[in-house]
């Protein structure tokens, strides 16, 4: 019966095959705070936030940088790879590389390095955080491409995602979850329990490391979610990549056209998310996209978004933070608490802001 109710939802255009998008309500209700944010510090390929006790740590393309508090930013290291995800703890640096695994840099396991278990590849490691001083998880977004390629793996309909668990003492690797469709963060909750984005399809899952159950926590979102980041108050802070949009959820239906259009069309011309806009005029738009009397309106529908969201420790959504169609703080695919401050990367407007005193009001 099942083949039967997709060729009618098909039919139809309900169900997997409906092209309706959720809208941005309630606690995701669009507004202009990311926009009104101080930008700290100009950053090329901003991305990958995490707060220590020297600064925070952030990565620019190939370069790993510290910055200070009065926004001046401190070269560490440069690699031969981009950087994709990073974690602290103990005097430890985790160290995701696009194509060539996982480097552990100082403390107890300084120069352990992970590359996959048998014929299973760390080649797009997309999030990392500590279980505890000896264990590592990860999570990969694609068995076959690199991080880089996020959006070929939206189009092609990918679903080769991973999380991963590494013991650092005896340098083993096992996978906890596959076939994920593009699984972006990762954050404990100070159990076995585990959060999980899970981009593709909208939602964030957790998983049980013990048993390996999964459940939704969080779906049907409007946008497509990146990494988690933890809260003090035990909450999280959720960033994305872009939001959805109508004609992208059609497209993902019309494999013929798609085909086409990933054989035949630059990647940079897609009609597909992107983390800014407007630095073409041969972008593709939809006619709420265009421009009237000299100006873009903010609702327009938009290929690139500014998104964050505070989540309690259920992942309950509480608040967002926006940058709408007409913005310059698209991309936010990371963000952190430091201090009483909300630090959010906008990799595609290459810039580091602050929210100052948002994390304790969310406290408070």
């Amino acid at each position: 019966m099942r083949p039967l109710a997709n060729l009618l939802d098909r039919f139809l255009g309900r169900g997997e095959w409906a092209v309706t998008v959720p809208t941005f309500d309630g606690p995701l209700l669009p507004n202009q705070k990311l926009e009104e944010a101080e930008t700290l510090a100009l950053a090329g390929s901003a991305d990958n936030l995490v707060s220590t006790s020297k600064g925070i740590l952030l990565s620019s393309g190939r370069k790993l940088l510290r910055l200070q508090p009065g926004g001046a930013l401190e070269e560490i290291s440069e690699y031969d790879q981009d950087i994709t995800a990073l974690a602290t703890a103990r005097g430890m640096t985790a160290i995701g590389f696009d194509g060539k695994g996982i480097v552990i840099s100082g403390g107890a396991h300084d120069g352990a390095s992970f590359e996959g278990a048998g014929q299973d590849r760390l080649g797009c490691v997309t999030a990392l955080t500590f279980l505890n001083s000896d264990t590592l998880l990860a999570t990969t977004g694609s068995a076959t491409l690199g991080a880089s390629g996020w959006r070929r793996d939206l189009m092609q309909k990918g679903s080769s995602g991973a999380v991963w668990k590494i013991d650092l003492a005896r340098r083993t690797v096992e996978c906890v979850k596959s076939g994920l469709a593009w699984a972006a963060g990762i954050a404990t909750t100070g159990s076995n329990r585990i959060f999980v984005s899970e981009s593709w399809r909208h939602r964030v899952i957790a998983i049980d490391l013990a048993t390996g159950h999964t459940e939704n926590v969080l779906q049907h979102l409007p946008a497509y979610p990146a990494r988690i980041a933890p809260a003090i108050d035990a909450g999280y802070w959720l960033s994305f990549y872009s939001t959805r949009n109508q004609l992208v959820e059609f497209i993902l239906r019309e494999d013929k056209f798609r085909q086409r259009m990933l054989a035949e069309i630059p990647e940079p011309y897609w009609v597909a998310p992107s983390l800014n806009s407007w630095s073409s005029y041969k972008e593709p738009m939809q006619g709420s996209q265009l421009k009237q009397m000299g100006v873009l309106k903010p609702y327009a529908v938009t290929r690139s978004y500014g998104l964050v969201v505070n989540c309690d420790s259920q992942m309950r959504p509480l608040s967002s933070f926006h940058s709408r169609a007409d913005g310059a703080a698209h991309g936010t695919v990371a963000a952190c608490e430091h201090g009483d401050d909300l630090i959010v990367a906008s990799r595609g407007g290459s810039k580091i802001l602050r929210l100052a005193g948002v994390a304790s009001e969310q406290r408070g």
